[in-house]
């Protein structure tokens, strides 16, 4: 775990947590230097992808041009020996949700909604005209 990508990332949580609400970040800077398995799909046991192939996965997807944006909810932040743990992760898109869902199927998520589950976070940007939140979702 880089420490100092860590830092940055509390930093970033720490402000977002004095202004309420939910609580989320871009994806590279959750991802950046995370090597945690217990920050993200820590419920598939012996069949959850490395945390690399978490990243490659949504990034390959934010590059795409139908994709506007991807942030990751903070659920947990509170152990400041592990990096902070998300069940969820927003991607803003006019894809259909069919479409999110085969791109990311090797992901085992358990769940795609339409929206933001758990309400906008403060910091997400608005979706364009046109573009979704989809909530990707693990148990």
């Amino acid at each position: 775990m880089d420490m100092q990508a860590r830092s940055r990332l509390a930093a970033e949580i720490a402000r977002q947590k004095n202004t309420g609400g939910e609580i989320a970040v871009p994806l590279e800077l959750f991802f950046e230097g995370n090597d945690d398995p217990g920050s993200i799909g820590c419920n598939l046991g012996d069949d959850q992808p490395p945390i690399a192939e978490f990243h490659q996965k949504f990034a390959m997807l934010c590059a795409r041009p139908e994709v506007q944006d991807v942030w990751v909810r903070i659920a947990d932040a509170d152990d400041e020996n592990s990096w902070p743990y998300t069940d969820t992760v927003y991607v803003i898109s006019s894809l259909q949700q069919s479409e999110i869902e085969a791109a990311l199927e090797d992901m085992r998520f358990d769940e795609v909604t339409a929206g933001w589950i758990y309400g906008k976070p403060n910091s997400a940007p608005e979706p364009n005209a046109g573009f979704t939140p989809y909530s990707v979702w693990w148990d």
